[in-house]
C-alpha cells in the first residue's frame, strides 16, 4: 500500500470510516506506522521512469 502525499497537509486523517461511530483519527505519521505502507507517492505526478 502507498499513501498519497496530499494526506500530509492534514493534522488528522480518518481512514476507512464508514460511519461516525467507526472512525479512527490518526495523524499522517500514525497512519504511516499503522498501515505498514511501502512509501509516499504523489498520484498527480508520473513516476520518474515514465517521463
Amino acid at each position: 500500500m502507498y499513501l498519497d502525499e496530499s494526506l500530509r497537509r492534514f493534522e488528522y486523517v480518518y481512514p476507512a470510516c464508514g460511519s461516525s461511530n467507526s472512525a479512527v483519527r490518526l495523524t499522517p505519521a500514525e497512519l504511516e506506522r499503522a498501515s505498514g505502507c511501502v512509501g509516499w507517492v504523489d498520484v498527480c505526478k508520473l513516476p520518474e521512469m515514465a517521463q
